[in-house]
C-alpha cells in the first residue's frame, strides 16, 4: 500500500509539472500572437500548477511590466503626451511585435501629432496582425476624412499645392474616395492643367458613375480643352442623371450656339430657366441666341430679363443695346449702351452701340455719334468696326446704293 501511494504521488507530481510546462508554452504562443492578456492568464495558471518554478514567476513579472507599460502608453495618448506614448508602445513592441493593441495605440499617438500617413501605417500593421481589429478600420476611415477636410480648407485658403498633397495622401489611404479625385481635378483645372484635370475627373467617375457634378465639371474641362464633342456628351450625361442641373442645361445650350444648332440652344436655355427662373446667365445666352436668328424682339425680351436679375452685367446691357438698335429703338438702345459703358468704361462694344444709337440711321447727333465711335476705337477688338462707322457717318454718300 505504501509503495502504491508513493507511485501515485510521484505520477501526480510529474503530471502537474507536465501540465505547467504546457501552460507555459501556451503562454508563449499567446505572446507570440500578440495577446499579452491571454499570455498572462496562461503563465498564472502555470504558476498555480508548479508554484516552485522561478522561471514561470520571472516570466509573470515580465509580462506584468509590459502590460503596465502598455497601459501607461494608452494613458499618455489620452493626456496628449504623444511622444511618451510612442516610446512606451515601442518598448512593448520590441518584446511583443504582434501586439495589435500597441500597434493601434502607436497609430493613435501619431494621429494626435497630425502625422497621418505614419498613423495609418501603424493602423494597417495592426490589421495585418488581427484583420478583425475594428478600431483600426474606423481610425483609418477617420484619418482619411480629417485629411480630406484639411485639404478642402487648404484649397479655400488658396494653398493649392498643400491641398494637392493632402488629396493624394487621402487616396494613398483609400483609393476609392472619388471626391479626392474630383477635387484634384478641380485644382488642376484651376491651375490650367486641363489634361490632368480630365484624367482625375474620369477616375472619380470610374468609381461613381452617377456623380452628376463630376460629369458637369468634366464637360467644362473638355470644353476649355477644345474637345467640344466630349464636352457635349458630358453635359448630356449630367442632365440625364439630374434633369434639374440648370448649369449643365445652360452649358449645353452654349455649345449648341457654337455649332449653330440654335433651336436646341433655345430649348436648353429654357430648360435651365424652368429649373431656375432667376438664372440671369441663361436669359443672357437666350437673348444672344435669338439675335443669331435675327429675332430681335425676343432677344430684347430675354436680355431685358437678364439685366433685371443682374443689373451689373455690362455684357447683357451691351447685347440689349444691340437688339434695340436692330429694332430701331434708338432711345432704348442709348439707355442700355450707357449702362454698359458706365459699368465698364474701357469696353469698346458699349461705346460702339452707343454710337449706333446716337447716329440713329442718320437722324441723330452725328458729332456725338463720332465721339462715341472714337471711344470704341480705343478698344483694339472694336477698332476696325468703329473706324468703319466713323467713315460711314462722315461720308454717307460712299455707302448709298
Amino acid at each position: 500500500m505504501k509503495n502504491f501511494m508513493l507511485v501515485f504521488l510521484t505520477c501526480s507530481a510529474l503530471y502537474a509539472q507536465t501540465s505547467a510546462v504546457e501552460l507555459y508554452e501556451e503562454s508563449q504562443k499567446a505572446l507570440s500572437a500578440g495577446n499579452i492578456e491571454l499570455a498572462g492568464e496562461k503563465i498564472r495558471a502555470a504558476i498555480e500548477a508548479d508554484k516552485s518554478n522561478e522561471k514561470f514567476r520571472s516570466e509573470f513579472d515580465r509580462l506584468n511590466k509590459l502590460r503596465n507599460k502598455r497601459n501607461n502608453a494608452n494613458r499618455a495618448v489620452q493626456d496628449g503626451r504623444f511622444d511618451d506614448a510612442i516610446q512606451g508602445f515601442g518598448d512593448v513592441l520590441q518584446s511583443v511585435p504582434n501586439s495589435a493593441e500597441s500597434l493601434y495605440g502607436t497609430g493613435k499617438a501619431y494621429e494626435g501629432k497630425k502625422e497621418f500617413i505614419t498613423a495609418v501605417d501603424f493602423y494597417k500593421k495592426s490589421l495585418q496582425v488581427d484583420s478583425g481589429y475594428d478600431k483600426s478600420k474606423k481610425s483609418i476611415s477617420n484619418v482619411a476624412k480629417k485629411l480630406y477636410n484639411s485639404a478642402n480648407q487648404d484649397y479655400k485658403n488658396g494653398n493649392l499645392e498643400s491641398a494637392l498633397t493632402k488629396y493624394g495622401q487621402v487616396l494613398s489611404i483609400n483609393s476609392r474616395i472619388y471626391q479626392a479625385y474630383f477635387q484634384i481635378g478641380v485644382l488642376q483645372r484651376k491651375m490650367g492643367n486641363l489634361s490632368i484635370a480630365i484624367e482625375n475627373y474620369l477616375k472619380a467617375l470610374d468609381i461613381k458613375k452617377t456623380y452628376d457634378k463630376g460629369w458637369y465639371s468634366l464637360g467644362l474641362a473638355y470644353k476649355e480643352n477644345g474637345d467640344i464633342e466630349n464636352a457635349m456628351n458630358s453635359f448630356k450625361e449630367t442632365v440625364r442623371l439630374n434633369s434639374k442641373y440648370y448649369k449643365a442645361h445652360k452649358s449645353l445650350g452654349d455649345i449648341y450656339i457654337d455649332i449653330e444648332e440654335f433651336d436646341k440652344a433655345i430649348s436648353s436655355f429654357q430648360k435651365a430657366i424652368d429649373v431656375k427662373p432667376n438664372y440671369s446667365f441663361a436669359y443672357h445666352s437666350l437673348g444672344i441666341t435669338y439675335a443669331k436668328i435675327e429675332n430681335y424682339e425676343k432677344s430684347s425680351e430675354a436680355l431685358l430679363k437678364a439685366v433685371e436679375i443682374a443689373p451689373k452685367e455690362y455684357l447683357s446691357w451691351f447685347h440689349l443695346a444691340e437688339a434695340y438698335n436692330k429694332l430701331g429703338d434708338c432711345e432704348a438702345a442709348k439707355e442700355a449702351a450707357l449702362e454698359s459703358t458706365d459699368l465698364k468704361k474701357n469696353f469698346g462694344g458699349g461705346w460702339f452701340e452707343l454710337g449706333i444709337a446716337e447716329y440713329c440711321n442718320g437722324s441723330g447727333n452725328k458729332n456725338a455719334s463720332i465721339n462715341h465711335f472714337e471711344r470704341a476705337r480705343n478698344d483694339r477688338d472694336w477698332r476696325k468696326m468703329a473706324e468703319y462707322e466713323i467713315d460711314r457717318v462722315r461720308n454717307p454718300e460712299k455707302y448709298e446704293q
